[in-house]
């Protein structure tokens, strides 16, 4: 990527164990590769793809000693590769299943094609479907009312780096939607739309959603006030999810995850819906649910920054949590880290400051029996959300990335 050369067997040459290489585009037929599906996981997806000869699909990239070449695929592990999203970790990524199998890591619209849209008209042309694509906003978006538009899956919105801003716009998802990426986006609304569903970005089906780099811009509130809309909605049956480096500002409400609802009829149909990973966001003036009402689910919420705020986590119904590392600043002097019903699962680690008034047991659940991942110290987790937490107009920053990893 670095260097704008491209991998091509060598000498243009397409026979078995010929070496591929690194070399200047010419526009030859050789150079052109498929990405074909392998191996799938427990959910029918594939986590695995085969980089085949376009001209020969009998030959494969296959890695060999610290290179690679062409050689015949036999199906071989050597020849088989995963698709990356570049700082993605947590459930949305290679996490794995109930039964110990490791699932597919989200990737969006990587094998689709690219559109630009520029009106709200084109956006919901290419949201709706399931042929994946990648959706650069390049213009910023708006809309007189509420209008929803309803996301199909395998979709990367991203925004462009000067004009991202969706205002009005509302994403919902459906059944079979899933595979799906927002990323550096701004979405907003207006003032007027404070009712209990008026929620800009509601996933309630599926699985595998990354939400990164999103500024979710509010609006002025009292504290007394009667608004009751949220800035995101994550819950029913939506499963895998990670939510990272986004910023949430100005609204009375923050964030609602699980089933909304509480009744003994919803716990065997919902519990354990969704599992989440929240790493590294910015709530800012949210007075209360930042980083969030947690229901039902397994959330790990790690390297948050949550400042001025009225109440920080409010934990009920089954909910499983690990805290870890998290930064409460203005806020935390009124006792309002905690709001715990008593009837989840809760356990910190090394957030600041300490976290008192803990009703709920402690979780025996450790989110590293899912997946691997990276902290940093609370106090650099702060730093890092104030400078990188959001949509960006320069290249996105990813805390297990950056210089803030070895700490």
């Amino acid at each position: 990527m670095d260097n704008g050369k491209i991998i091509i067997p060598a000498h243009y040459a397409l026979s078995d164990n010929n070496p591929a290489v690194v070399y200047y585009d010419n526009s030859r037929k050789e150079e052109l590769w498929n990405i074909i599906g392998a191996d799938k996981d427990g959910n029918g997806d594939f986590i695995t793809y085969k980089i085949v000869s376009a001209q020969n699909n009998s030959l494969a990239l296959t890695q060999n000693g610290s290179g690679v070449k062409l050689a015949k695929y036999k199906g071989s592990s050597l020849q088989k590769w995963k698709l990356p999203s570049d700082g993605l970790e947590g459930f949305a990524g290679y996490a794995k299943e109930t039964n110990g199998r490791q699932k597919t890591g989200t990737t969006g619209g990587l094998l689709g094609k690219v559109v630009y849209v520029n009106n709200l008209g084109e956006l919901k042309a290419n949201i709706e479907d399931s042929t994946p694509r990648t959706i650069v906003v390049s213009s910023n978006i708006g809309a007189s009312a509420k209008t929803v538009l309803t996301v199909g899956a395998n979709k990367t919105i991203v925004g462009s780096f000067e004009k991202h801003k969706l205002n009005n716009v509302y994403f919902k998802t459906k059944v079979n939607s899933g595979n799906v990426i927002f990323k550096n986006l701004v979405i907003a609304h207006d003032q007027s739309i404070r009712e209990n569903n008026d929620i800009p970005v509601y996933i309630t089906d599926s699985r595998n959603y990354w939400i990164d780099h999103v500024t979710f811009q509010g609006h002025s509130y009292s504290a007394n006030g009667h608004d009751l809309d949220k800035l995101l909605y994550v819950g029913a049956k939506a499963d895998y999810v990670t939510l990272s480096h986004s910023k949430f500002t100005d609204h009375r409400y923050g964030l609602i995850l699980g089933w909304p609802e509480d009744g003994k009829q919803y716990h065997s149909i919902y519990n354990g819906y969704p599992r989440m990973t929240i790493s590294h966001n910015r709530f800012e003036n949210l007075y209360v649910r930042a980083p969030g009402l947690m229901r039902y689910g397994y959330f790990h919420v790690k390297n948050n920054y949550i400042n001025n705020f009225h109440l920080g986590f409010t934990i009920t119904t089954m909910a499983k949590i690990y805290s870890e590392a998290n930064y409460f600043g203005t806020g935390s002097e009124k006792g309002g880290i905690l709001d715990d019903y008593g009837d989840g699962w809760f356990k910190d680690v090394g957030s600041y400051p300490a976290i008192k008034g803990q009703k709920s047991p402690e979780t025996n659940w450790i989110p590293s029996s899912d997946y691997s991942y990276r902290t940093m110290k609370a106090a650099n987790a702060k730093d890092f959300a104030e400078r990188y937490a959001g949509a960006q107009r320069t290249a996105l920053y990813y805390a297990n990335y950056s210089q803030f990893k070895n700490d």
